[in-house]
């Protein structure tokens, strides 16, 4: 087991009133672990850089620049309000929470929900294009590993050549899909045994 060094990122000096107990969280974080929290938003960024650019054109600096921005708020933000709750866990569903209980304890946990659910399309989309890097970079394009599909269901009637199909890509983004979310149950489940 390697000792890394780790950053504490408590900024004034805890009380001993204040000092974490034993099985609870602690307030510092290791250059490993800040490097994977920080990983995946690259990652979503980078996969949208082509499409930005081909649907906008010329522009597409100053939606970078305007998503930036956008990007320095809310980071900021988050920050503002991770600070008021620095003994709670579980992020922005959790503050959600927090935030719906004194007007109704029925709303608060459907807020939970609801922000588990919006960030399920990304986990989709993210896998699915992370699969088709994959697979482009492994293979060529015409290999029959990237032409093969099986055809579930023709959606001609609502979009013409709209299919529901299961090709690799779909294999290949399930597997990384499946893998995260159990990386990150193992994980959540390590942290509040």
């Amino acid at each position: 087991m390697s000792t890394s060094p780790t950053l504490d990122v408590t900024a004034p000096a805890l009380s001993p009133m204040e000092q974490p107990k034993p099985g609870s969280l602690h307030r510092k974080i290791g250059w490993q672990g800040a490097f994977w929290v920080a990983s995946g938003v690259p990652a979503l960024v980078l996969f949208s850089i082509g499409a930005i650019a081909s649907t906008v054109g010329k522009p597409a600096w100053l939606a970078w620049m305007l998503s930036i921005c956008f990007g320095f708020i809310q980071a900021f933000t988050y920050a503002e309000i991770a600070g008021m709750f620095p003994h709670k866990s579980g992020g922005a569903s959790v503050y959600g929470a927090i935030a719906w209980v004194r007007y109704s304890k029925f709303v608060a946990p459907i807020s939970v929900w609801c922000n588990w659910l919006a960030w399920t399309p990304v986990l989709a989309i993210g896998s699915g294009l992370a699969a088709g890097y994959i697979l482009l970079a492994a293979f060529p394009a015409d290999a029959v590993i990237n032409t093969w599909q099986v055809t579930l269901m023709d959606l001609g009637f609502i979009k013409s050549g709209l299919s529901l199909r299961i090709n690799a890509t779909f294999i290949l983004g399930a597997a990384c899909c499946w893998r995260c979310l159990a990386y990150s149950t193992a994980a959540f489940c390590a942290l509040h045994a």
